[in-house]
C-alpha cells in the first residue's frame, strides 16, 4: 500500500505501535497513551504540516484517540474497516465494546483467546483465515494467518472518551470493507452512520485489503481523504 500511495505522488509514513513480539516493550504495561503518543511521535518526525491519518480495524480507536488529543495535526482521518466510537458518549467507547455489539461477523465463541495473565489477546489460528482473508488466495490466507501477533489487551478494554469540541473539529472519512468478516460491513455502516463522516468509499474485499488488494486501497485512500470542492 505504501508502494501504490508513493507511485501516485504521496509520502506515507507506516507506524508501529507498542507492545508487538521484538520491539522490547512489556505488552502487558501497553496502554492506550501509548498508542496514542506513538503516533504522535509519528507526527513530530514528519514535521508541523497537518497529514491524513489512517487507522485500520483497532487502529480505528487509537488515530480517534490522537484526533481528541491533537485535532489540528490533522487534515483527515481516514477509517478502513476500523472501530469509531461514538462522539460525546460518557464514559467512551472501547473496541471491546463495539466488538461485542457486533452480531453479523464470523466470530466465534473461542476465536477471540486471552492469555491467562490478561497481558495479551490472540485470534484462535484456526479462525485467522476465515475472518481476516476469507477473500484472499490460498496462499496468501495462510501467510496473513501466519503473520497475526499477540496484541496488549489493555487498550483492546479502554475507553476513547470523544469530544465534539475536539474530534468534531477533524474532517473523518470511511473505508467501507464489503465482505468483511472481522468488522461486519454492518457494523462498519452503523458506526459510520452516527459519525460525522464527510465521505464513505466501498471497497469490494474483505479485512485485510492492505494486503489482498493495496493498490485498489491505495485508490480508496486517495479518494477518501480528499475532499469534495462545491
Amino acid at each position: 500500500t505504501v508502494a501504490a500511495l508513493t507511485a501516485a505522488g504521496h509520502t506515507a509514513v507506516t507506524v508501529d505501535l507498542p507492545g508487538r513480539p521484538g520491539d522490547g516493550v512489556v505488552p502487558g504495561q501497553v496502554t492506550m497513551q501509548d498508542h496514542v503518543d506513538a503516533v504522535l511521535a509519528a507526527l513530530d518526525a514528519v514535521g508541523p504540516d497537518p497529514v491524513v491519518l489512517v487507522g485500520h480495524s483497532f487502529g480505528g480507536m487509537t488515530i480517534s484517540a490522537v484526533a481528541e488529543a491533537a485535532p489540528d495535526r490533522i487534515a483527515s482521518l481516514v477509517y478502513v474497516a476500523a472501530y469509531l466510537p461514538a462522539v460525546d458518549a460518557v464514559p467512551g467507547e472501547s473496541m471491546q465494546d463495539l466488538a461485542l455489539s457486533d452480531h453479523h461477523g464470523g466470530w466465534q465463541a473461542d476465536s477471540f483467546v486471552v492469555a491467562a495473565d490478561y497481558s495479551t489477546a490472540s485470534v484462535n489460528p484456526r479462525d485467522r483465515a476465515a475472518l481476516f482473508a476469507n477473500d484472499a488466495p490460498a496462499g496468501l490466507a495462510e501467510a496473513i494467518a501466519a503473520a497475526m501477533v499477540d496484541e496488549p489487551l489493555a487498550p483492546v478494554a479502554t475507553p476513547v472518551a470523544l469530544t465534539s469540541e475536539r474530534f468534531g473539529q477533524v474532517r473523518a472519512a470511511y473505508v467501507v470493507t464489503l465482505r468483511d468478516r472481522a468488522v461486519s460491513t454492518d457494523q462498519q455502516l452503523t458506526m459510520l452512520g452516527r459519525a460525522s463522516v464527510a465521505e464513505a468509499v466501498p471497497l469490494d474485499t474483505g479485512h485485510t485489503p492492505h494486503l489482498v488488494a493495496p493498490e485498489a486501497l491505495a485508490a480508496a485512500l486517495i479518494r477518501a481523504a480528499t475532499p469534495e470542492v462545491e
